[in-house]
């Protein structure tokens, strides 16, 4: 009697053990998919037209800059295997460069998908960026500053993410202010900008 106890605690044990390890799989999945889907979705080109004409509208006080956005996928091995490089411009003068970043993704078992933005420390040495692209697989640790808090991407439905900033990852003083994001296959928000994907 007791050796078939014995056996069945086994078999439970074990049967235990294949369901903790097919769930840490499927959840290993599920990250991945969420991640390609958020690597996928975010290039392209926006502006946030929309939002400085609502702002207009309403008398929104102090009313968004209207600026351009373009996202691309860059080959950047020293900064991780799923960069992305980020550049704000002038509408109506791409040439016109406010800001560059590197954004890189990665999935943390625990916390899901984790994004960290990085900006250069020379920025006008990269300005060229956009137009050749292969010059960021030179860029080097030294060459850009991790900034902010990293940003936790959550799955919210079938068609969208929620970012939101993780204070005890924070890369610069004030981080943990970092504004919330949200991302669909059209639109992203962030830093308080509301970007919609242009057709091109």
């Amino acid at each position: 009697m007791g050796e078939t106890c014995g056996r069945r605690a086994a078999a439970a044990l074990l049967w235990l053990a294949f369901a903790v390890l097919g769930g840490c799989a499927d959840q290993a999945r599920k990250q991945q998919e969420d991640l390609a889907d958020i690597l996928s979705w975010l290039p392209g080109h926006y502006d946030n037209l929309a939002q400085v004409r609502h702002d207009a509208q309403f008398n929104v006080r102090p009313p968004h800059d209207h600026v351009a956005l373009l996202i691309m996928p860059a080959l950047t091995p020293r900064l991780g295997h799923h960069v992305l490089y980020v550049q704000e411009m002038a509408p109506d003068n791409p040439e016109r460069i406010m800001s560059q970043q590197m954004f890189s993704f990665d999935v943390d078992e625990d916390r899901g998908v984790v994004g960290l933005a990085y900006t250069f420390v020379e920025p006008v040495r990269w300005r060229e960026a956009a137009h050749d692209p292969q010059m960021l697989t030179a860029v080097m640790t030294t060459d850009v500053v991790p900034g902010g808090c990293e940003l936790i991407w959550k799955r919210a439905g079938e068609d969208a993410f929620t970012a939101s900033t993780d204070p005890k990852r924070c890369h610069a003083a004030g981080g943990a202010k970092a504004a919330q994001g949200r991302l669909t296959a059209d639109s992203l928000t962030l830093g308080g900008f509301e970007f919609r994907k242009l057709a091109h």
